[in-house]
């Protein structure tokens, strides 16, 4: 395996982001793993994204401009492009720890059984950290966790070529095009996410919406869940799809038609996200939008040490 991986792409889609992608570069470019081509593919920005890229000077840069054509078009050009065998993922506003690529390289070195690598992140605004996400590990879990939430971060996966390459970005998702995928692969690749912070995430004003972000994402879940609670063969088969079912519609969908499912669950969480239904929809956004709970499963944790490390990066 180790012959196999002497070299990899990084593929950086943009579009107008001159105002966070020089940050993105420093931080691939001061990777540890020195042996790889930063793929950045502009997709058409109207700002001066081109000058900021120009600035480095690193012949392991290849910067091609295209017409737009969307985060998903952009993607399936770059992995097209794309000069080598395995292909890491950034995104041009979010940042890799130096040792990201070196610590996926070894883990796929000692397991060549894996297609899709990703870790765990930090998110952050600013300069200040908001909270520490910590995805499920192994394959079983990351396999379960895609009927509900993306658990790969788009911004620290390394994933075969050939397999992305064949089954492609879905090119009408706006949205959600890594989840799409992701789920869309899930019985055919073998996941893993390896336990250390190596993705640094940024989130800022210029997110994507609530609302475009939750119709995406229902739309290429809720039917399959749908399907999957008409074929249980079992009672806990059947009481597993309409807990996901519930929280499908109260994550992405309509919060009101998924209180008919909560109220068939004893869970405690389930009762809680019951009552939760019930407030305003401004406030039942912002309870969401807040993620409640990685912030309070990141309150205790000391974050000296990756505050330093944010503001090392942050420093351009």
């Amino acid at each position: 395996m180790s012959k196999k991986i002497k070299n990899i792409t990084v593929l950086m889609p943009a579009y107008n982001s001159s105002r966070y992608i020089g940050c993105a570069i420093k931080s691939i470019l001061n990777q540890t793993f020195k042996e790889f081509e930063l793929l950045i593919v502009d997709d058409g920005s109207t700002d001066n994204t081109e000058e900021v890229i120009d600035k480095f000077k690193d012949s392991r840069t290849n910067y091609i401009k295209i017409k737009h054509k969307g985060i998903s078009g952009a993607l399936n050009f770059g992995v097209k492009k794309a000069s080598y065998e395995w292909i890491a993922r950034i995104d041009a506003d979010d940042l890799n720890v130096p040792e990201r690529i070196e610590t996926q390289i070894n883990f796929l070195k000692k397991n060549p059984d894996y297609d899709i690598v990703s870790s765990w992140s930090v998110y952050f605004r600013g300069n200040k950290i908001l909270f520490f996400l910590q995805q499920p590990v192994e394959h079983s879990r990351i396999y379960e966790f895609l009927n509900l939430h993306n658990p790969i971060n788009h911004s620290s996966v390394i994933y075969k070529k050939r397999i992305i390459a064949k089954a492609k970005y879905n090119e009408n998702c706006t949205l959600n095009e890594d989840f799409e995928l992701f789920h869309r692969l899930k019985d055919k690749v073998k996941f893993y996410n390896i336990p250390e912070y190596l993705a640094y995430i940024r989130v800022h004003k210029d997110s994507k919406s609530k609302s475009q972000y939750s119709k995406n994402v229902y739309d290429f879940t809720f039917r399959e869940a749908v399907q999957n609670l008409m074929n249980s063969k079992s009672k806990r088969e059947l009481y597993y799809w309409t807990t996901i079912i519930a929280r499908l519609n109260f994550f992405y969908g309509d919060r009101r038609e998924s209180r008919k499912y909560l109220l068939n669950s004893s869970s405690t969480k389930n009762f809680i996200a019951y009552l939760s239904t019930f407030l305003p929809e401004k406030y039942f956004n912002k309870l969401i939008d807040a993620h409640p709970r990685f912030r309070l499963q990141s309150f205790f944790k000391d974050k000296k040490k990756y505050k330093l490390q944010l503001n090392e990066l942050l420093n351009v």
